[in-house]
């Protein structure tokens, strides 16, 4: 009787760790699943370089595996504005049109200028409207096109600029 009390005890304590190993793996998968976005955003200015302004606001960005940088920055007057710097196809100084792609989806943007920042680096920054982060939350960028060259991004890259945009969908959607 003694052993039987013995490999009671055994069971239900084997039980209670099984458990308590289960509710771990399932609350450690909510968590990564979960994109905190409240502590991202950075609060900062930012210059548009054709003009010189200085914007206040905040942004949230992410860095690519070629070490290429994605930002969205929100501005205090409710604008959105896009700034990649890219380490990939160089037309520096040339002003022409930019092709945003998300998957199957285009964004244009006339008269865009890549900034030469060195030798090896060169800078985008393009206003978007509100409503396209809903779709860079969707398909995240998968490559930019700019003057017959393309700058293709990984699927991990995508997805990391769809985690941030997500997160700023959200800012605007709690806005209203």
């Amino acid at each position: 009787m003694y052993i039987g009390a013995s490999k009671a005890g055994y069971s239900n304590s084997h039980m209670r760790n099984r458990l308590f190993v289960f509710c771990l793996v399932i609350l450690a998968s909510f968590c990564k699943g979960q994109i905190v976005c409240e502590s991202s955003f950075v609060k900062d200015t930012m210059s548009i370089p054709e003009t010189g302004k200085v914007l206040d606001g905040e942004y949230i960005e992410t860095v690519l595996k070629d070490f290429s940088e994605f930002r969205i920055f929100r501005a205090t007057d409710d604008k959105y504005y896009l700034r990649f710097i890219v380490k990939q196809n160089f037309y520096f100084n040339k002003t022409d049109v930019l092709e945003i792609r998300s998957g199957s989806k285009s964004y244009y943007v006339k008269n865009t200028k890549q900034y030469k920042i060195n030798k090896t680096t060169g800078l985008f920054v393009v206003e978007v409207f509100k409503n396209y982060v809903s779709t860079l939350k969707e398909e995240g960028i998968t490559s930019l096109y700019f003057s017959k060259a393309e700058t293709d991004f990984t699927n991990k890259d995508a997805k990391q600029m769809k985690d941030i945009s997500k997160c700023v969908y959200k800012s605007i959607t709690l806005k209203k």
